[in-house]
């Protein structure tokens, strides 16, 4: 990711991720809910064929994503979104969540504990993600804020809290889908964050807010509050 203290609309960018992972989205539903004969002759041997609420479930969950995506690249993300970063994220972001979305439509398995756990999971996640951008985005409206850094609300628990409900959410699809070798995407997610994403966001915050931020550092957790 680039993180520089430059604020730009980057419309095209942020329409071709939110475009990419909707394409994508709607492929696995026309798997999981359209009829193997009205299907496409070479989708048809992908054909999505599990357990009805499980796919419904499934489905939601990717509309409810994809509505916060939305909301969050065209209302919450400021600074500047460059080709490389959208291409990079709309290509893995998308097979992330067709992969997840297709295994976990084509599973025959009854409705069980991991569905609902991993239902707690994305709601939880969901909320923690979107919760703490809104926050920080209202508590940068006032012109007093202007040039201070946010460490409110849930950021008061961990300094990258909203990554954390990433983590969170992919991990409770990963549950709903039953498929515990797709772990590796929220795992995948984690140490992106870990040892590149937080080191180049905390790298930029240190430059521009200078001792407010390491004072804030020294007391907050990175990621996972009382942990790391």
């Amino acid at each position: 990711m680039l993180f520089k203290n430059e604020h730009t609309l980057s419309l095209m960018p942020k329409i071709f991720v939110v475009f990419s992972i909707t394409v994508a989205s709607c492929l696995a539903g026309y798997l999981i809910f359209g009829n193997v004969n009205d299907l496409i002759s070479w989708l048809q041997p992908y054909k999505a064929d599990g357990n009805f609420i499980r796919q419904v479930i499934v489905i939601s969950c990717l509309l409810f994503y994809i509505l916060r995506l939305f909301i969050t690249i065209f209302v919450f993300l400021k600074r500047k979104f460059v080709w490389g970063e959208a291409i990079i994220v709309a290509g893995l972001m998308s097979f992330a969540l067709f992969s997840l979305a297709h295994i976990g439509g084509s599973s025959t398995v009854e409705i069980n504990l991991l569905d609902y756990s991993g239902i707690v999971l994305f709601l939880i996640g969901s909320w923690m993600n979107t919760q703490s951008e809104y926050t920080r985005h209202i508590w940068k409206q006032n012109k007093d804020h202007k040039g201070k850094l946010y460490t409110q609300g849930l950021f008061k628990y961990s300094m990258h809290i909203n990554y954390f409900g990433d983590i969170l959410l992919f991990t409770g699809l990963t549950l709903i889908a039953q498929s515990f070798s797709l772990l590796i995407i929220p795992i995948a997610m984690a140490l992106n964050f870990i040892f590149f994403v937080i080191p180049r966001l905390d790298k930029y915050l240190a430059t521009k807010y200078g001792d407010e931020f390491n004072e804030y550092a020294s007391r907050t957790k990175k990621l996972i509050t009382g942990i790391y």
